[in-house]
């Protein structure tokens, strides 16, 4: 698979007027490969919504560069391209919302852009079917649910036929059910239809199912790998703040106190088998 976003040597200072400027991110590197379903992890402050927002060309870089899909987001002319290729999908669906019914709310940005009012209708009642919205069409956002308010947030950027689709920390506000329903939303996005994904959170139950992770602390890219990979490294992630799947940290534990199974488990029913492996051959 070929690149659909690389991230080369990006370095990012927020314009505040001061004469000396912290950088948000420094020397950040990172390829997002085409079709792929990919998780920036890190604590608050680790410089990864702020990675996100140059993935589509919101904030631009004060040194490096940003391609998406073989432009770069620094050609001002191609900025509305690089968004149709790259959408967002925010932590608060409120601020998305601009319309009083879900399936004019998921045609605003159509209609903005001139999409033919029967090809709008076609990609509305499409959208909200993929995301499972579909008998909410007629109703007002302010009747639904903080999870239901997503999933109509991202048919609104689905509906514009985006090859990326960027979650900024888009579970934050919801319950673990209404977390899981937007995971297995964005995983139907990406095993379906073949978009990609780029989940930012600090939730590292999302991650599990990634094909790849990156790990974000102070502005800086620290470490990359498959869940498996990442997630065996619980000192050295501990050390910077984050956890690790409570499957793979009561196996750590266990390997700790001398009982020996796998440390790179995932989940609990990985957890389970490798228990009763171990209790067969005691």
């Amino acid at each position: 698979m070929d690149n659909i976003i690389s991230v080369k040597n990006v370095t990012y200072k927020y314009d505040d007027g001061a004469t000396s400027q912290e950088a948000a991110l420094e020397d950040v590197s990172l390829d997002v490969k085409r079709g792929s379903f990919v998780t920036v992890i890190g604590h608050n402050g680790s410089g990864k919504s702020t990675l996100a927002k140059h993935l589509n060309g919101l904030f631009l870089p004060s040194e490096g560069f940003v391609v998406v899909d073989g432009i770069y987001t620094t050609d001002e002319e191609q900025i509305w391209e690089i968004r149709k290729v790259a959408g967002m999908v925010f932590q608060n669906p409120d601020n998305q919302m601009v319309a009083t019914v879900v399936e004019e709310d998921v045609a605003f940005a159509l209609e903005n852009i001139g999409i033919p009012s029967e090809e709008i209708r076609k990609r509305v009642d499409n959208a909200l079917e993929t995301v499972g919205m579909t008998k909410f069409a007629k109703t007002s956002p302010s009747h639904l649910s903080g999870g239901q308010k997503q999933r109509v947030s991202i048919a609104g950027v689905l509906a514009m036929k985006p090859k990326v689709i960027i979650f900024d920390e888009v579970t934050a506000m919801l319950d673990p059910l209404g977390r899981k329903g937007i995971i297995d939303t964005a995983l139907k996005l990406n095993k379906e239809l073949g978009i990609t994904i780029i989940n930012i959170t600090h939730y590292m139950e999302e991650a599990i199912n990634s094909d790849e992770i990156f790990v974000m602390n102070d502005g800086k890219c620290v470490a990359s790998g498959t869940p498996r990979e990442l997630f065996k490294r619980v000192d050295f992630l501990k050390e910077l703040g984050l956890t690790v799947p409570v499957a793979t940290d009561i196996a750590h534990r266990l390997n700790s106190k001398g009982i020996e199974i796998p440390c790179n488990l995932l989940t609990m029913d990985e957890l389970t088998e490798a228990l009763c492996q171990l209790k067969q051959k005691i």
